[in-house]
C-alpha cells in the first residue's frame, strides 16, 4: 500500500536536523547584523567587567557580593545566549532571554541599596515589580541619595524611566504571546532575511546599553574604568 507520508524519523534525527537548519542561519547573516552582533558582544563583555570591578571594589555586604556573583553573571549569560538565539533565528526565545537579563539588570541596582528587598526576593520567595523598581530609581528620595554619594554636581537621575518602560513593554509583548512584531508562524519566521533579525538584535543592544548606563550612573569611578578598558564605548 502506497503512502504519501514521509518516512518516520526518530526524535534524535529530528533534533539533529533542526540543529543543522538553525546553524545554517548564522552563515546566512550578512552585513549590518554582524555590526550589531559585535556591539552586543562588546556590551556583554562590558557587563562582565563591571561585575568584576564591583566585586573587587564596591561590595560591603554579603548580599552585594552575591548580587555580583549571581545576578550580574546571569545578566551576562542571558544577553550572550540571546545573541546566539537571535542569530540562528529563534527570535521569540531570544527576546524572552533579553527580557530576563533586562529585568535582572534593573534589579541589580534596585536591590544593591535595599538589602531587605534582596533577601526577601532570594530567600523569601518575594516577587519584584518592574514598575515599582523603575519608580523607586526615579523617586526624589533616591535621586537625592545618588546626588549625596556621587557628589552635588552629579546628574542625580540615573534611570531613564521612559526608555526602560518602552524596552520592557516591547519584550513583554513577546513573553505574553503577542506576535505583531514577528512574521507569521511559518518557516519564514526563522530565516534571517525574512524575520527582521537586525531589529531584534538592535533591541537587544539597546537593552544592554540601558542596563550599562544604569550601572555606570550608580557607582562612582566606574565609568572611567570602563571607558579606559573599552574605548569603543564612547562611540556607541
Amino acid at each position: 500500500m502506497n503512502s504519501s507520508h514521509a518516512q518516520k524519523q526518530t526524535v534524535k534525527e529530528i533534533l539533529l536536523s533542526l540543529h543543522e537548519k538553525f546553524g545554517q542561519n548564522i552563515n546566512s547573516l550578512e552585513g549590518d547584523p554582524w555590526e550589531v552582533i559585535e556591539k552586543i558582544d562588546m556590551n556583554s563583555r562590558i557587563i562582565s567587567e563591571i561585575r568584576t570591578i564591583l566585586s573587587d571594589e564596591h561590595c560591603d555586604t554579603e548580599g552585594q557580593s552575591k548580587i555580583c556573583s549571581e545576578l550580574l553573571e546571569e545578566v551576562f549569560s542571558d544577553f550572550s545566549l540571546a545573541m546566539y538565539l537571535c542569530s540562528i533565528g529563534l527570535i521569540v526565545q531570544a527576546r524572552m532571554s533579553v527580557r530576563r537579563a533586562f529585568e535582572i539588570g534593573l534589579a541589580t541596582v534596585y536591590m544593591w541599596d535595599l538589602p531587605h528587598e534582596y533577601w526577601g526576593w532570594r530567600s523569601g520567595d518575594q516577587d519584584l515589580s518592574f514598575s515599582a523598581m523603575v519608580t523607586h530609581l526615579n523617586s526624589c528620595g533616591y535621586s537625592e541619595y545618588i546626588k549625596h554619594i556621587r557628589g552635588g554636581d552629579f546628574a542625580c537621575t540615573i534611570c531613564d524611566q521612559s526608555k526602560f518602560q518602552k524596552i520592557y513593554r516591547e519584550l513583554s509583548n513577546t513573553v505574553h504571546g503577542k506576535i505583531s512584531e514577528l512574521p507569521p508562524l511559518s518557516p519564514e519566521r526563522f530565516l534571517p532575511n525574512r524575520n527582521g533579525v537586525i531589529d531584534h538584535l538592535t533591541l537587544t543592544a539597546s537593552a544592554q546599553r540601558a542596563v550599562i548606563e544604569l550601572l555606570l550612573g550608580r557607582f562612582s569611578g566606574l565609568r572611567e574604568k570602563i571607558e579606559d578598558a573599552f574605548p569603543a564605548i564612547k562611540r556607541n
